[in-house]
């Protein structure tokens, strides 16, 4: 998808991550709109009456799995290009995308910059 990425909704029960991420990515692209949650159930309400350009979603979080969240999203119809964030590259993992049109590639933990400028197009 080659459109501007202006609004990234981060799914990852790791605030630490969540602040790292806040202050790299602003320092790549000043203007973004960035929402965080710990809580899968939060973001998908919070998904219910905002949009957003790409949603980055942790593969393993304890409340449920990136999976579960993804099959709930499809169930509430929302289409949104999706990154898979993941501290292990599980071959399973990259299987189990293959079932969802909207994951288009994987994030290794910790993000680092090049790839997110990469993203961004900046």
């Amino acid at each position: 998808m080659n459109r501007p990425i202006n609004r990234i909704i981060f799914v990852d029960d790791d605030s630490i991550q969540h602040m790292i991420n806040r202050k790299n990515l602003l320092r790549i692209k000043p203007t973004l709109e960035l929402f965080f949650f710990e809580n899968p159930f939060k973001a998908l309400e919070w998904m219910e009456d905002n949009e957003a350009d790409l949603l980055i979603l942790d593969v393993n979080m304890p409340e449920m799995t990136g999976w579960d969240f993804l099959d709930l999203l499809k169930e509430k119809d929302k289409e949104i290009e999706v990154k898979m964030l993941t501290s292990s590259m599980d071959p399973s993992d990259i299987e189990m995308s293959l079932n969802y049109g909207m994951v288009s590639g994987f994030l290794i933990k910790p993000l680092k910059n090049e790839i997110m400028s990469e993203i961004l197009g900046v």
